[in-house]
């Protein structure tokens, strides 16, 4: 259990809440193999990104994206962790719920796919 984080100034705790929030994100990919792929694909993206000199806009468009994705990723494992916490039993509702954030890390998977063909196949053709 997280400790308890009402105490102190408002600075320290804001503090403390961004500390909070880092250790989550090495968290997740530290723990979380797909987290990892899905970096290598981003970075992969920037680099291509920034040969071709995509326009400012596109760079939004593909930040938001690789962000969406990712955070998308962290959702799917804080459920996982939890849902292992509350029971190690084989639960049909576990299950379902689990493959529920996984299809939708996987839509959004598909979508940033989607946009990155969008915005860098005409530099191709």
């Amino acid at each position: 259990m997280k400790p308890n984080t009402s105490k102190g100034s408002p600075l320290r705790r804001l503090f403390k809440s961004f500390h909070y929030a880092f250790r989550g994100i090495g968290e997740l990919f530290l723990s979380t193999p797909n987290a990892r792929i899905h970096l290598v694909a981003a970075l992969g993206v920037i680099l291509l990104a920034g040969i071709l000199g995509v326009s400012k806009v596109e760079w939004i468009i593909l930040i938001l994206v690789i962000f969406l994705v990712l955070a998308m990723e962290a959702m799917n494992s804080a459920l996982e962790k939890l849902s292992d916490r509350v029971s190690e039993e084989y639960s049909p509702l576990i299950r379902d719920a689990k493959d529920l954030a996984a299809g939708a890390v996987l839509l959004v998977a598909i979508a940033a796919a989607i946009v990155g063909l969008l915005i860098f196949l005409p530099y191709f053709l």
